[in-house]
């Protein structure tokens, strides 16, 4: 890294601090065109800043990664750029003061032009160097026409070296101007190990000589360094990648509303991780748009109408005004009146922004209606909206024996609601590492690998026929009964999608068919046909190898097929001795899960699991998926509303009205390694 220093020449507004009011802004010149000596690898020579947008590499200046730091020390942030113009052969930066004590007081300092010098860190990485051949200077380079390299520092020949490719990196506040002869990339040994592109050309010459020369790497001194040398040069670089990297993910327009650039200085300051500090911004996103603490735009806009509107408010009157409108006559007017619904959707529409073509209801109407009970008896159906029933809208008999049960978010996995489009979270795909390195050993570099999870909008869909005659039902059981019958159809097809959902479809991918799953496979005894049963070792081995990930929690979970339970209970855990089954009966929560299942951990069973599983050498068993893991990695995504399509025609020999509703949603995965799945398990 290279430095160059400047005077702060900003004058402060009558009545007014220079760095305006709190926190503050500073406003300086970190660099210009001005020549500044230099002894290079080749020799000495006037450096001179080309500023221009084609020299200078702001990438960094545009995503908010230059920090302003004190005395170019990273361990003293100041602030950060957030504006910077080039302009008269001067590069000006312009950003907050930080909030700290220490930036503030510096910025005392500032206001009271104490501190009235600024310098800039930059990288060169390409120069054109020019030499004068008729020179009468008496060194001996130039007597030999080698004025190139002359070693006389007053001589006016000296090479003038013309920076035409470079990138800053940080702009400070100064005490003291930086000194060319030392730091690295500034001693006279020219101790520069990045890749420099150089040119040469002769002044007063038409033809370049030599011709400009491909990329190299400027030759680093060639003493040896010890190791305490090698260990502060890696321990510099590691964390400047860590305060970039905070930078990056605080400055991207997909986070700033969640992470402010305060946050992102007092997780620097306080020596935060990267992968912390990109996990914090996930769990901060995750939190923010958590359906059952925020809900979703639909259920949020039907929970501001007056509770008399609430209990008005009808999808059979909406289906039978859209029937209406496409097939006059097919209903009395008086059944007809959506306008309240009508009036719920184009607001609907304004907050997502979205056009559609049939009207939006929320996206659940039984989690918008909130508790209540419809009918009497043994048929009576409990719609309630509390954030552990998301996943269970309706409880009645009627329906629970007919449907296979959605375990997914009674496990942990996490609704985000009222979401407007393609959401990303930030996450550490691989970390660096630490090295022994022996003394004048060069370190090998490794750098932190980051990537993001995006969550994209997927269309799901259900149809059914109503009657004529069941649309023409006023009693609310009735609607109650068909609302709950399509929520829980779409509530299964999302459950089962972020199971098992296949790859290259419209669907989401499930996570038995993501990229990095751990699968293991049964070690019991053989049948006859090759298939084999679970025992307490493979119980254990879901739990290991997800702790061997490093993502091991206290509230994992295990998913089984009802004959895989029934199996485990009938296993002994051990050969010989007491036989414990692998599962005993233990308490259950209220929606029916195990709270000590195997192993001690929760355990729930549903039909959603596959079980028709292959395995080369097994011949005819059926072979059943077991998953277990941290089920809050999961993720999935509402947008918020439901679409709802009417069909008056297709049916209408049987007397039957058509009605599609479609919603958008996704699954995403924090990080698969939280779970390992067993897809061979065979019953018999």
């Amino acid at each position: 890294m290279q430095y160059r220093a400047a005077k702060i020449d900003a004058e402060p507004k009558e009545g007014e601090r220079l760095s305006g009011p709190d926190p503050g802004r500073f406003r300086f010149a970190v660099s210009s065109e001005t020549p500044y000596q230099r002894n290079y690898w080749f020799g000495p020579g006037n450096e001179v800043l080309q500023h221009d947008k084609k020299s200078i590499r702001t990438e960094r200046l545009d995503s908010g990664q230059v920090p302003n730091n004190f005395n170019h020390d990273p361990n003293k942030q100041l602030g950060i750029v957030d504006k910077y113009e080039i302009k008269d052969g001067r590069l000006v930066v312009e950003g907050p003061f930080s909030r700290s004590a220490f930036a503030q007081e510096k910025r005392q300092d500032y206001d009271d032009k104490i501190l009235t010098s600024a310098s800039v860190g930059y990288r060169v990485h390409k120069m054109v160097r020019t030499a004068d051949p008729d020179c009468t200077c008496d060194c001996d380079e130039c007597k030999a026409g080698d004025c190139a390299n002359c070693s006389d520092s007053t001589c006016d020949c000296i090479a003038r070296c013309e920076v035409r490719d470079w990138e800053p990196f940080d702009g400070s506040l100064v005490t003291v101007p930086a000194d060319p002869t030392v730091g690295q990339g500034r001693s006279e040994s020219g101790d520069q190990d990045f890749p420099v592109e150089f040119e040469t050309v002769l002044r007063r010459s038409a033809d370049p000589a030599p011709a400009a020369q491909p990329a190299i790497v400027v030759p680093p001194a060639q003493e040896k360094r010890n190791m305490a040398e090698t260990a502060e040069k890696t321990a510099a670089e590691l964390e400047l990648a860590r305060r970039n990297d905070i930078m990056a993910v605080a400055t991207d327009s997909d986070f700033r509303k969640y992470v402010t650039i305060d946050e992102a200085q007092k997780a620097i300051a306080d020596n935060t991780s990267s992968d912390k500090f990109r996990d914090l911004v996930s769990r901060k996103i995750c939190a923010a748009n958590d359906a059952s603490k925020v809900g979703t735009a639909g259920s949020n806009l039907f929970g501001e109408m007056d509770k008399s509107d609430q209990k008005r408010f009808s999808v059979f009157r909406l289906v039978r005004s859209l029937t209406n409108a496409a097939r006059p006559g097919s209903f009395s007017a008086s059944l007809c009146d959506a306008a309240l619904e009508r009036e719920f959707s184009d607001e609907l529409k304004k907050r997502l922004k979205i056009t559609t073509e049939g009207p939006l209801i929320p996206d659940s109407m039984s989690r918008a209606l909130g508790t209540q009970g419809i009918g009497s008896g043994a048929g009576q159906i409990a719609v309630t909206s509390e954030a552990a029933a998301v996943a269970t809208y309706t409880r009645p008999e009627v329906i629970e024996i007919l449907r296979n049960r959605p375990r997914v978010e009674q496990l942990g996995a996490r609704r985000l609601g009222g979401l407007t489009g393609v959401i990303r979270l930030p996450r550490q795909s691989g970390a660096g590492t630490a090295q022994w390195v022996g003394e004048g050993a060069a370190v090998t570099p490794s750098d932190l690998s980051m990537d993001f999870i995006s969550v994209t909008p997927h269309r799901i869909s259900t149809q059914t026929a109503w009657t004529v005659e069941l649309l023409a039902e006023t009693a609310p059981d009735i609607e109650g009964l068909a609302r709950a019958d399509q929520d829980r159809v779409i509530l299964l097809a999302l459950d089962l999608a972020a199971l098992s959902g296949p790859t290259g479809g419209a669907n989401p991918v499930g996570l038995m068919n993501l990229t990095g799953l751990t699968l293991l496979s049964p070690s019991g005894t053989a049948f006859g046909d090759g298939g084999k049963p679970l025992t307490w070792a493979d119980i254990l081995a879901f739990e290991s190898t997800v702790a061997a990930a490093n993502a091991d929690v206290a509230t994992s979970g295990f998913m089984f097929t009802p004959e895989v339970r029934a199996q485990l209970k009938a296993t002994p855990k051990f050969a010989s001795g007491y036989a414990l089954p692998i599962w005993d009966d233990g308490p259950k929560d209220p929606l029916g899960i195990d709270t000590q299942g195997p192993a001690g951990y929760r355990a729930a069973v549903t039909n959603q699991l596959a079980k028709n599983g292959t395995k080369a050498g097994v011949t005819g068993s059926i072979l059943h998926n077991a998953v277990f893991g941290d089920w809050g990695q999961l993720i999935v995504a509402d947008w918020g509303a439901r679409e709802v399509v009417v069909d008056p025609y297709t049916q209408a020999a049987s007397g039957a009205i058509v009605v599609t509703q479609r919603a958008l949603h996704d699954i995403a995965c924090r990080h698969v390694a939280a779970f390992v799945a067993n897809p061979y398990i065979a019953i018999s």
